[in-house]
């Protein structure tokens, strides 16, 4: 237990030398932190994914050299664990399939698709159609100087990170243990590992 407070209490430090001495006040912070979920809110009207500013910037550290993170859930598609929603045949429905993969990690085998391109995005193994993220990121810069840069999308000049997201609408097995975790802790590295 007492590793866990170590650990809690440098975090929160390091948070605040952060605020304080690198990027402003936690006022500071937190300002740019309003202002970036105003403009993703005021910007995902009528698209076809919804944006999320992240990373860094999106936490509201604005830091020099840093690039800004942001991140497209699609609209049209999502992913479940073990219950099945009720289909909306104008969504395209993916199950998680964790057997036989790391830990952290899943293959989205397709389940119902409204959208003909998802097939394009798969590869058809054993019979089953399975999203890649490679086909998936390389249909996106269909005719762009764009590079992947790990799970992003990242112009050539390195300006920005874009990573496009689909979204579970219910808490997976795996992350169940942050429902009720406050804002202002982390997890113990027990958790975070297991």
């Amino acid at each position: 237990m007492a590793d866990s407070t170590l650990t809690q209490d440098i975090s929160i430090a390091l948070y605040r030398y952060m605020c304080h001495n690198i990027v402003g006040s936690e006022e500071h912070v937190n300002t740019i932190r309003l202002m970036n979920t105003a403009r993703d809110n005021l910007l995902c009207d009528n698209r076809a994914a919804v944006m999320i500013t992240s990373g860094s910037f999106g936490e509201g550290l604005d830091m020099k050299g840093s690039d800004p993170d942001l991140m497209f859930v699609h609209k049209r598609i999502e992913v479940y664990e073990d219950v099945q929603p009720n289909l909306n045949t104008s969504i395209t429905y993916f199950s998680m399939e964790t057997d036989n993969v790391k830990p952290g990690f899943t293959q989205l085998l397709l389940k119902h698709a409204c959208l003909q391109f998802v097939f394009d995005v798969c590869e058809k193994i054993n019979g089953k159609y399975y999203c890649s993220s490679a086909l998936y990121k390389e249909s996106l810069m269909v005719g762009q100087q764009m590079k992947i840069h790990g799970p992003c999308i990242s112009d050539d000049d390195g300006w920005f990170d874009h990573a496009f997201c689909f979204h579970c609408k219910s808490w997976i097995s795996i992350a169940k243990q942050w429902i009720g975790r406050s804002n202002n802790s982390w997890p113990n590295y027990i958790m975070s590992n297991k």
